[in-house]
């Protein structure tokens, strides 16, 4: 492999990497060379490459004697992305130089319905297909938004709103249900095994009788699947969850301690784990979907009418944005590679 070599004892530490370095340490990478190497031959700190490389990584799938593995791979294009948006941080990039054609597809983005972008997901898709635009990176779009410089409003941002819910002390009401989440083995707690879940209610109004949707979200891949249940009971809970098993891989589901999951350990072949009480962070991946959700259906809002379709419609909507946390892939295209891997 000809790659260019710089065996140069002066150490470019106070210059940042341009893009041809970044592609020349995918490249060493590639062939299996350590960042102290990598930093010797480009002239560079190893702080500098390690701390590159962890920046531009992104995690990948492959089958290693028959099993799914996630690993971290250092893509140059990635990379060079994401300082080039830390670098439109660091200065106010004036309205006017923005391309108009990026506000008006950004404004008709955050009114779809259902909508499929985020601010920040808009921005980096937009970059991609359009590599000449002059865009604005995310912190810079919300100034322009905070301060009332687009048509879009700050209240009409997904999830830009929030109140906090002021908490008191309860006491501790041991209820159990089946296994605690402390016996839950490590590749579920690290997300390394595909086909773990966390299921959890979403309530309308609050009159007798309403109906509640039921939410499952894949712990690993963020994907979510929902079913609109007749009434909020451990009955209809365990039907579709059973229906659910059916259609997906469900190797365990982790619940709070709701009444509503109280016969979930008495299906067979499914692990289940009940989280503390009070202790929603221990289901984060649910409770974050199911805040997504809330932007199609706010809190107290009947759901009896409330058609299935239209409910399938928000889900897949939420399931193909592209996702931060994915490297900009969706929950829906990281579910369909690693059922397939």
């Amino acid at each position: 492999m000809n790659m260019p070599t710089n065996y140069s004892t002066t150490n470019q530490s106070y210059k940042h990497l341009s893009e041809a370095e970044r592609g020349e340490i995918e490249a060493y990478l590639s062939v299996g060379l350590k960042p102290a190497e990598i930093a010797r031959r480009l002239g560079r700190n190893r702080s500098t490459i390690t701390r590159e490389i962890n920046r531009g990584s992104i995690t990948q799938l492959k089958k290693v004697n028959g099993q799914k593995v996630y690993y971290q791979h250092y893509y140059a294009d990635a990379a060079h992305n994401r300082y080039r948006d830390a670098r439109e941080t660091s200065y106010y990039l004036k309205l006017d130089r923005v391309s108009n054609d990026f506000l008006t597809k950004f404004i008709e983005a955050m009114r779809e319905k259902p909508r499929v972008h985020s601010v920040d997901t808009f921005v980096h898709t937009y970059r991609l297909q359009h590599v000449d635009a002059v865009v604005p990176s995310t912190k810079t779009l919300y100034n322009y938004i905070h301060q009332g410089l687009l048509e879009i409003k700050v209240i009409d941002l997904p999830r830009a709103v929030r109140i906090r819910k002021k908490f008191n002390k309860r006491p501790s009401t041991k209820k159990h249900l089946g296994k605690s989440i402390e016996e839950r083995p490590e590749e579920i707690n690290n997300r390394s095994r595909f086909g773990d879940w966390e299921i959890d209610s979403v309530l309308g109004g609050k009159t007798i009788g309403e109906p509640s949707i039921l939410t499952l979200v894949e712990r690993q891949t963020r994907y979510a699947v929902t079913k609109k249940l007749v009434e909020k009971k451990a009955e209809y809970v365990n039907q579709a969850v059973l229906e659910c098993m059916k259609l997906y891989p469900i190797k365990s589901i982790t619940a709070d301690n709701g009444n509503e999951f109280s016969s979930l350990s008495k299906i067979e072949g499914l692990d289940v784990y009940f989280a503390h009480a009070y202790s929603s962070y221990e289901r984060g991946t649910n409770e974050n979907f199911n805040g997504l959700l809330r932007e199609f259906i706010p809190k107290g809002s009947s759901l009896k009418k409330l058609n299935p379709t239209l409910l399938e419609d928000y889900t897949k909507a939420i399931n193909e944005r592209p996702r931060r946390i994915h490297g900009y892939q969706s929950a829906k295209k990281l579910f369909e590679l690693t059922q397939t891997a």
